[in-house]
C-alpha cells in the first residue's frame, strides 16, 4: 500500500517561513551592528578619554570585540597614559590635577551590555566589568595648585553621556603603586601586588554623588590580598598575614590570620642569637578586624588610626633558656610605654580587644635544667588609648589594659595596668585580684625554677596594688589562704628526677612556714614588697618578682 507523505498545515509552513526570516533578519542586524558599533566605539573610546582629560591621556588596546547578541564587550591589551608635554603646560598654566594615573589592563569584558541603550539614549549600563590584570600607577602631588574650580565625575562625562551604571566591578590580579609627594617635597612610596577589588552598584548621574547610602557613586568598594609571608629584619621568624580583605563602606579592615613563627627550632635558635639568652615566641591571632581605619593616614603620612581593633582568638608562646648567658647590655627603654613612645610609627588606636587568648611563658632552668611552665588561658583583654603622638597624649597621657584570665587552670585572675605615656621612665602601675585558686597547681614553675613543692594551699584571694618605673618597683600585697604546706626538693643529678629533703622541709613548715592569714586571733598580714629591677630582664619579670617578693613575705618564706 502506497503512502502518501504528509504535509505541515498550511499556516505552520506559514510560521516557520516567518521566524526564518526574521532569525536570518536578527543575524543580518546583529552582524551588521556588531561591524557598525564595533567602528564606532573603537573611534570614541579614545576621544572620550581624550576629550574628557583636556588630551592630558591617550588610549590605546590592540582589540575590540562588540557582540550585539549575548550583550557582551571584550578589548584586549588596553593601556592609558598621560602625555607629559600637555601635563608640564598644565603645571605652567595652574590647571594640572593632583592626581595622575599610568593603567594597562591584559583584557577588560563589559557584560550584559546593552548597546541599544548606550547608542540611543547615550546611557552606559551593564551588569559586570570584569578586568583581568590590571597595572595601576596613581601619583598624588600635593605641592601642585589646580586653580580651576572642581568638577565632579558627572560633570566630566555630562556632555558625553547621561549615565553610567555598572552592577559589579571586578579587577582581579591587579599590581598597585601609589606615590605620595608630601608638601615639603618628599615622598611616600606603597607597593601591592596580587589585588582582588570589588566594586558593587556602581553609579555616575545626576544625584549619584549626593546619594548618602553610596561611598564615591559605589554601595561598597571591597578590597582583598592574597596571602602575605615574609622573613622579619633578623631573620628569626616567618611572618604571615592571611585572609586580608577591606571594606570601604564600613572602613574595616579584615584579617584572617596573623602569624609569628620562629624559623628554627629551640636549639637552632640560640645558636642563631650567637649562644646568649633571647626570648624566642610564637605568636598566632585569629579573625582581626580593624575598624574604622583611616587609608589616607595610613597610606600618605605612614599613620595608623583606628577607632577598634578586635581580635577573636589566639596564643601567644615565650620560651627562654637561662642555662645561656645573659646578652652583655642592659634593657633601658624597654617598658610597653616607651617602646611605644619610640615607635617611627604614629598611631592611635581607641581601643584594642582580645578575645580567649591563650599565654604561655617557659624558662629552663639553670639550676634544675627542667622547664618551668606559667600558663593564663582564656584571656579577655581590653586597651585603651594606645598611641604616641604628641597631640593625644597631651589629651590623655594613660594607656589602660585591663585583662581577666584563669591562671594555672584554676585561678581566677583579674588585673589592672596603667601605663603613663610619653614617661622618660616607663612609670607604671598594676592591680589585681586572684581567687580561689589550688597553690598545688605552681608547682610546675615552683618545682624546677625555685626547688620547692607546694604540697597543699587553698589561696582564697590575693590583692595586689604596685607602681614602679624602670628602676625599681613596690606595692601592697594582701593574701588570704590556708592549709599551706611545702616540701623543699633536692635532685638526683643523674636522672634529674626530685625528693624531698625531709628534715628541712619539716623545719620550714614548723618554724618558718605561716600556714594560714589570717592566723586564729591574728589580724590579716599585709606585705609591702619592693624590689629592684634587675636591669637585663623585662617589664613583666620587674612585676613578678615584686608581687612573688609579698606573697614570700606573707607566707614567711621570704629568706627561702
Amino acid at each position: 500500500m502506497e503512502h502518501r507523505k504528509r504535509k505541515l498545515p498550511r499556516t505552520v509552513r506559514i510560521i516557520l517561513t516567518v521566524l526564518s526570516m526574521l532569525l536570518i533578519l536578527v543575524c543580518c542586524t546583529a552582524w551588521y551592528l556588531n561591524h557598525h558599533w564595533t567602528k564606532l566605539l573603537r573611534k570614541e573610546l579614545s576621544g572620550y578619554v581624550t576629550d574628557l582629560s583636556d588630551s592630558l591621556y591617550t588610549v590605546q588596546f590592540k582589540e575590540l570585540h562588540l557582540n550585539v547578541l549575548s550583550g557582551s564587550l571584550t578589548v584586549d591589551k588596553a593601556t592609558m597614559t598621560l602625555d607629559s608635554a600637555v601635563y608640564q603646560r598644565m603645571l605652567a598654566d595652574h590647571r594640572a590635577p593632583e592626581n595622575t594615573y599610568l593603567i594597562s589592563v591584559e583584557k577588560l569584558q563589559l557584560r550584559y551590555f546593552k548597546p541599544w541603550r548606550y547608542f540611543i539614549k547615550k546611557e552606559l549600563s551593564a551588569g559586570a566589568l570584569i578586568v583581568t590584570g590590571p597595572s595601576i600607577v596613581m601619583e598624588q602631588n600635593s605641592t601642585v595648585r589646580d586653580t580651576t574650580r572642581p568638577r565632579t565625575a558627572y560633570e566630566d562625562i555630562s556632555s558625553k553621556m547621561k549615565s553610567i551604571f555598572i552592577g559589579r566591578l571586578q579587577l582581579d590580579n591587579t599590581n598597585f603603586k601609589y606615590v605620595f609627594t608630601r608638601s615639603d617635597s618628599s615622598r611616600v612610596i606603597h607597593q601591592f601586588r596580587n589585588l582582588r577589588v570589588g566594586v558593587n552598584d556602581f553609579l555616575i548621574d545626576s544625584v549619584a554623588l549626593h546619594d548618602p547610602t553610596r561611598y564615591l557613586y559605589a554601595r561598597n568598594y571591597e578590597i582583598g590580598m592574597r596571602d602575605y609571608m615574609n622573613r622579619t629584619r633578623d631573620s628569626l621568624y616567618w611572618m604571615y598575614v592571611r585572609g586580608i580583605r577591606y571594606d570601604a563602606a564600613e572602613r574595616t579592615l579584615n584579617i584572617g590570620q596573623f602569624e609569628i613563627q620562629p624559623r628554627y627550632d629551640k636549639t637552632q635558635f640560640q645558636q642563631q642569637t650567637g649562644g646568649i639568652q633571647q626570648d624566642r615566641y610564637e605568636l598566632l591571632f585569629n579573625d582581626i578586624k580593624v575598624q574604622e581605619l583611616d587609608p589616607r593616614l595610613l597610606l600618605q603620612e605612614q599613620q595608623v588610626w583606628a577607632r577598634r581593633i578586635n581580635i577573636g582568638n589566639g596564643r601567644l608562646h615565650i620560651y627562654r633558656d637561662r642555662i645561656l648567658p645573659m646578652p652583655p647590655e642592659d634593657k633601658p627603654g624597654q617598658f610597653p610605654n616607651q617602646v611605644l613612645q619610640k615607635l617611627h610609627l604614629p598611631l592611635k588606636i581607641d581601643t584594642l580587644t582580645g578575645n580567649n587568648v591563650e599565654l604561655q611563658y617557659a624558662e629552663l632552668s639553670p639550676v634544675s635544667q627542667q622547664l618551668g611552665q606559667i600558663n593564663f588561658s582564656h584571656i579577655h583583654a581590653r586597651l585603651t588609648n594606645i598611641t604616641n603622638i604628641d597631640s593625644m597624649v597631651a589629651r590623655n597621657n594613660h594607656c589602660i589594659a585591663d585583662f581577666d584570665a584563669i591562671f594555672m587552670q584554676s585561678g581566677k585572675l583579674r588585673a589592672r595596668f596603667d601605663f603613663t605615656l610619653n614617661n622618660p621612665a616607663g612609670q607604671f602601675a598594676v592591680s589585681g585580684q586572684l581567687e580561689n585558686m589550688n597553690g598545688k597547681d605552681l608547682n610546675s614553675v615552683t618545682r624546677p625554677l625555685g626547688m620547692i613543692e607546694i604540697r597543699s594551699c587553698n589561696i582564697r584571694d590575693l590583692n595586689f596594688n604596685i607602681r614602679g618605673d624602670e628602676r625599681k618597683a613596690a606595692g601592697s600585697v594582701t593574701m588570704l589562704y590556708d592549709n599551706l604546706k611545702i616540701a623543699i626538693l633536692k635532685q638526683d643529678k643523674e636522672h634529674k628526677n626530685y625528693s624531698r629533703k625531709g628534715l628541712m622541709s619539716f623545719v620550714a613548715n614548723v618554724m618558718v612556714i605561716k600556714d594560714g592569714n589570717p592566723l586564729p586571733g591574728e589580724k590579716v598580714r599585709v606585705a609591702n614588697p619592693t624590689h629592684v629591677r634587675d636591669v637585663q630582664k623585662s617589664f613583666f619579670n620587674l612585676v613578678w618578682k615584686t608581687l612573688f617578693a609579698g606573697v614570700k613575705e606573707t607566707a614567711g618564706a621570704g629568706k627561702l
